[in-house]
């Protein structure tokens, strides 16, 4: 089971999984009402709600694949970070094959006479060259190990646990986020689902360019708790206020149509014209029995495909008021009022009256929109990124070196000389060194290579 969990086959698989099925979340949109998907992919419908796939990236299927990969990275990870901690401990000798290069043999020869004949001044130039030094004696063996740019060994670990970290960070987000669409009128305050706080919109304004464009919204909002307020702020378009674990943005404006007030002119045979304010399901006696009820309001007034009224958006493109007039709860006189265009009224009435109504005026009351996020695992997507950034210059930049040398009476010299990347420039590296070695050291290697010969 280890071996299949750290296998690279799988790492492979699943990310290709992956990224199918985020090809496949950025072709079906996301967030929709059932309805939405049985209208535009009826053969798909039922798979898409049954796996989901709706909200994708919460879906189980989703989190599953995920979590796979974040157990693949760790048993990766876990399989090979005991052996470099005991090759940064010096437990693991390079011992080199007795097929080598004639350069390496070199080397081994002249190290291994060096820090026989004169230890103190190889532990000095290698200190000098930032390399960390250690003598390990054990009964008659003695041991050098030097290392350079340590933190490089574990480059790809370093990578491996900011992978993790961003996934774990990921699910977390996935599983307890929330985002909560907020619309306030002044003066109005909203609980928080699961919180001992509340938000009041103390006020709203909107501030505009000369050409009379929009150039801000501000929200001046009072958080509140036990009906003490404890922070205000206005919020605006990338200011946002900041308020346990939940961040308030500024995401529109927009009028509350259902709190609308009109003014409507009657003209009744010869009596004065008439001018009331109402809103929407307010009743007024009118002159000879009359009552006058105003039903509904629509912003933008269309038909939809059952003929039913319906506002196309939510602006003010085709104001529109439904009007009834009633006599001992009889209807009488009733239709729809257009603001922009009064000859359209459709009024059904009783022949012989003789009234007109017309739509004169309309107001509502602006709302701010805002929006509530609360993201637990962003902190750790974040603290993710900065480990793969550091993770990725150890891999790239910090080339671990490591050097070995072992002396035991009787026996023939231990040498390792081991890079991360690019071994021959390492070898380059050493062969300068060799050329401070002091006389002592060079005419002991000279001894043996005539012992040798």
């Amino acid at each position: 089971m280890i071996r299949f969990l750290s296998s690279l086959k799988l790492t492979i698989s699943l990310l290709i999984l992956i990224i199918l099925l985020s090809v496949i979340g950025t072709l079906i949109p996301q967030g929709e009402d059932p309805g939405f998907y049985q209208n535009y992919f009826p053969r798909w419908a039922g798979i898409i709600l049954s796996l989901q796939l709706d909200h994708l990236y919460r879906s189980p299927l989703f989190l599953s694949l995920a979590f796979l990969f974040l157990l693949n990275i760790l048993f990766c990870s876990l399989r090979q970070l005991p052996v470099k901690l005991k090759q940064i401990r010096g437990t693991i000798e390079f011992i080199p094959s007795e097929v080598k290069p004639a350069a390496v043999r070199r080397l081994a020869s002249s190290f291994s006479d060096w820090f026989e004949a004169s230890p103190d001044s190889l532990l000095a130039e290698l200190r000098q060259r930032h390399y960390r030094v250690k003598i390990k004696e054990t009964g008659e063996k003695k041991t050098l190990l030097a290392q350079k740019e340590r933190v490089g060994l574990f480059g790809p670990e370093i990578v491996h646990l900011a992978i993790m970290v961003i996934i774990v960070g990921g699910l977390i987000s996935a599983l307890f986020s929330q985002r909560i669409e907020l619309a306030l009128t002044e003066g109005q305050t909203v609980d928080l689902p699961g919180k001992s706080f509340s938000l009041r919109l103390d006020r709203f304004t909107t501030d505009y360019y000369p050409d009379g464009s929009v150039k801000s919204w501000k929200s001046l909002v009072s958080i509140l708790e036990q009906g003490q307020v404890k922070k205000q702020k206005s919020v605006e378009v990338n200011h946002p206020l900041k308020y346990d674990g939940f961040n308030f943005f500024q995401m529109s404006y927009g009028f509350d149509w259902d709190q609308t007030k009109v003014e409507l002119e009657i003209k009744s045979g010869k009596a004065a014209v008439r001018h009331l304010t109402l809103k929407v399901g307010e009743k007024v006696q009118l002159d000879s029995g009359l009552t006058l009820n105003l039903l509904n309001f629509i912003p933008d007034f269309t038909l939809d495909r059952g003929g039913r009224p319906t506002s196309r958006s939510a602006e003010a493109n085709n104001p529109a008021a439904l009007v009834l007039v009633t006599r001992e709860e009889t209807p009488i006189y009733q239709g729809w009022l257009f603001y922009y265009h009064p000859e359209s009224n459709r009024i059904q009435r009783q022949p012989g009256l003789e009234m007109e109504i017309s739509l004169k005026k309309f107001e509502a009351p602006l709302f701010s929109g805002l929006e509530a996020a609360s993201d637990p695992g962003l902190n750790l997507v974040w603290l993710g990124c900065a480990l793969l950034f550091l993770g990725l210059l150890a891999c790239f930049y910090l080339n671990y070196r490591q050097i070995v040398i072992g002396l035991k009476p009787g026996d023939k010299p231990v040498f390792s000389a081991h890079s991360r990347h690019n071994q021959t420039t390492f070898y380059q590296e050493l062969e300068r060194l060799l050329e401070v070695r002091p006389d002592s050291a060079i005419n002991s290697d000279r001894k043996n290579e005539g012992k040798t010969k």
